[in-house]
């Protein structure tokens, strides 16, 4: 590679610890920013009430199913395999410490007693993949039977579809491959891992935050070229390449991402368990309860998802987490006056931290029909918490790994657009976007097309509604609770 790059990444979440650890292992030199003292709080979700990074979770679902996505199919399987090496390394460690992946299963529900159109191209992909034996489909007889030799069976839980008479049952598919990853825990463990591997970090509302790219113009021509960034301090950091992989604030802080990226919130319950409550404590488990999704509503005409509902096993403190993705919302605010894009001169933007500890009206609808379908128990609880996790939508899904066109000289690097499915690559993202980084357009990374600046896609994926959306919960839109 040459002289070694001196690489500076504002963000030390899932997406900037991942490409921190890869480069490091390529001989850059690297330091990541980030505002968060994430070396005080270990990234634990309610230490502190301002953080608002969808990194800081107790969980995140693994899952390998994509539809018709086979890249992601394949990229799920590789990571898989990562966090497996993952988990043994640390049950042989000294501290003996638990697993961050948990293949607890998870129960695909369908919107009805018969499969979805999703449904089967996840299936034809698991059978070209070699895969088809690790899912098995409650209404046929042999998954039933494969699962009982296998030990899955308990898993393959019967929900009754409310109003049907005579009784009918939805449609669901258990995935042996999923579970969930613990996402704070995971990223604790990263990051202690990066430093010790010679990552240098820079933690703080002073030191941390990011403030300004420095740039400077090449005597040859008009283009700039970035030198290094500056951070609240005023202190000025060198860096042949500065990467933003800030989630969903990436686009504030380099709002040339402003076409590609939108902020949206989903919408986020915890219930609490009392130890106490011995049979609820056991059924929840995760030894017992799979991660359940509901495609709750049959998809638009034209492709939306409008119903998704998901659950988690309970954690160690008790804590079952239900999320909302059906709708994700949308906070349209009057954006920077030079933004290069905007939608009648707003963007959306993560609402403030106080104002995303509720969340609207329609989620907990949705969530509380959830509840009174597979968690009986609890369809009158009180949720202990609730909160809009902000997500990174992109134009297509895919995550925007990439060097940014105008700057030249190839000094401004992009590594976000999770768009609510990047924690589960924790380990492996960074090898396919250090490959990028590194490599560019001569990647080997099978990622690279799906990864690339796309400013020729259309807005699409919601992004194209705009403020006057109706996911729209900004000034005007619809008030949380």
């Amino acid at each position: 590679m040459g002289d070694t790059k001196t690489v500076a990444i504002v963000g030390a979440g899932v997406f900037g610890l991942s490409l921190a650890v890869a480069l490091r292992s390529r001989n850059c030199e690297v330091t990541v920013f980030d505002q968060h003292r994430y070396d005080e709080t270990g990234y634990q979700p309610g230490h502190d009430e301002v953080v608002q990074a969808a990194s800081v979770d107790h969980n995140k679902i693994f899952r390998a199913s994509y539809g018709t996505k086979l890249h992601y199919q394949r990229l799920a399987m590789e990571s898989r395999r990562a966090w497996i090496s993952m988990n043994k390394e640390r049950e042989h460690s000294d501290v003996g410490q638990g697993d961050l992946f948990v293949n607890c299963g998870m129960l695909r529900v369908q919107p009805s007693d018969q499969l979805g159109a999703l449904e089967k191209e996840t299936l034809a992909n698991m059978e070209r993949e070699g895969l088809r034996d690790t899912q098995f489909v409650k209404s046929d007889p042999k998954d039933r039977e494969r699962a009982r030799t296998v030990g899955w069976d308990s898993k393959l839980l019967d929900f009754e579809i409310p109003g049907e008479y005579p009784r009918k049952y939805f449609e669901a598919v258990l995935d042996s491959l999923a579970g969930y990853t613990k996402s704070s825990e995971a990223c604790a463990h990263v990051q202690k891992f990066a430093e010790a591997q010679g990552v240098k970090f820079r933690f703080g509302h002073e030191k941390g935050m990011f403030d300004s790219l420095v740039e400077e113009t090449i005597p040859t021509s008009s283009q700039k070229r970035a030198i290094g960034l500056r951070t609240k301090d005023g202190v000025f950091h060198k860096a042949n390449v500065v990467v933003i992989a800030a989630g969903s604030f990436s686009t504030q802080l380099l709002p040339d991402l402003s076409y590609h990226l939108e902020s949206s919130g989903g919408s986020v319950v915890t219930i609490k368990i009392d130890k106490d409550h011995t049979e609820l404590w056991k059924k929840y488990s995760p030894e017992h309860f799979p991660v359940i999704t509901w495609k709750s509503a049959k998809r638009t005409s034209d492709g939306k998802d409008i119903g998704s509902v998901y659950v988690f096993p309970r954690t160690e403190d008790g804590l079952i987490k239900i999320g909302y993705r059906g709708i994700k919302f949308t906070n349209f605010q009057p954006a920077p006056k030079d933004t290069p894009f905007t939608q009648h001169g707003k963007w959306s933007i993560p609402l403030p931290p106080k104002e995303s500890q509720s969340i609207p009206e329609h989620a907990i609808d949705a969530i509380r029909t959830f509840v009174s379908i597979f968690l009986p128990e609890f369809k009158d609880a009180p949720f202990h918490s609730t909160k809009l996790c902000w997500y990174t939508d992109s134009l297509d899904n895919s995550f925007v790994i990439d060097y940014v066109p105008k700057y030249a000289e190839k000094t401004v690097f992009v590594c976000t657009g999770g768009s609510g499915h990047g924690a589960k690559f924790l380990p492996v993202l960074g090898e396919h976007a250090a490959d990028i980084l590194i490599n560019g357009d001569e990647s080997s990374s099978y990622m690279r097309q799906f990864w690339r600046w796309r400013d020729d896609l259309p807005r699409r994926n919601g992004l194209e509604e705009g403020p006057d959306g109706p996911r729209n919960i900004g000034t005007s839109g619809e008030k949380s609770k």
